[in-house]
């Protein structure tokens, strides 16, 4: 059974119906931080069949990127999670930007929404880690979109919980 946040409902949604927030870890709200573990259980650990421990200890340091459906589209008093990513800082210097968790709910996919939310992240990262290469680990699946943003494979694949992943960069 799919939470009750989740909309089962594809036709009420518009993408131009969204909200985008990119926030630290202390400006989000606890309802916020409880929809975005909650969706990335849904995509990385239910959907995906794979078993990690999420609470990784680097969200408290990230920049959080959401989408959210408004509230009058949804009928809800609380705006929807519809897709996320999160921004760390690399523990080496020089310090470049990691995007991660990269997810748009099973209900607002086909709509362009993970390549806007690509394009929000890769602006924020030019923007505050100037001439610093951005780094990602994707699942292989979906290398070709990776690669349309400009992003390119950087080594051989890796097994990460199960599933075939691969370092990419696109160059500052």
């Amino acid at each position: 059974m799919k939470s009750s946040t989740i909309s089962s409902n594809h036709t009420l949604f518009s993408p131009s119906s969204l909200t985008w927030q990119l926030t630290s870890f202390d400006e989000l709200s606890g309802y916020q931080v409880y929809h975005i573990i909650q969706a990335r259980e849904q995509v990385f650990v239910k959907d995906q069949n794979c078993v990690y421990i999420d609470a990784d200890g680097l969200d408290i340091d990230a920049m959080h990127l959401s989408a959210y459906q408004d509230s009058n589209e949804n009928q809800s008093t609380n705006p929807q999670l519809v897709a996320y990513c999160r921004i760390l800082k690399s523990a080496t210097e020089p310090r470049y930007p990691i995007i991660g968790r990269v997810l748009v709910l099973e209900d607002y996919r086909d709509h362009g929404l993970a390549r806007k939310l690509m394009i929000r992240a890769i602006d924020y990262c030019h923007t505050y880690f100037s001439n610093q290469p951005i780094h990602l680990s994707a699942q292989t699946y979906l290398i070709e979109f990776y690669q349309s943003l400009g992003f390119v494979c950087e080594g051989a694949a890796y097994d990460a919980e199960g599933i075939e992943h691969i370092h990419m960069v696109l160059t500052a």
